[in-house]
């Protein structure tokens, strides 16, 4: 059986918790980007940006350009 000591242990939680920021804060600027990108759009086409955020932690939001 294969065994872990406590120094293993711990760079593997910190590893792990390294990778998941990362892909948090990925995911969060990228996110950020596309409803920036969306909004100059809207405003270029004469429209009016209605957002609303869900989940910033999911990504999840609703976005609506109305003329």
């Amino acid at each position: 059986m294969f065994k872990l000591n406590a120094k293993t242990g711990w760079l593997t939680v910190m590893g792990i918790i390294l990778v998941t920021s990362f892909l948090v804060i990925t995911s969060s600027y990228f996110n950020t980007r596309e409803i920036n990108s969306l909004s100059l759009q809207c405003a270029e086409n004469g429209g009016n940006t209605s957002l609303e955020i869900h989940s910033a932690l999911l990504a999840s939001y609703s976005f609506e350009c109305k003329r």
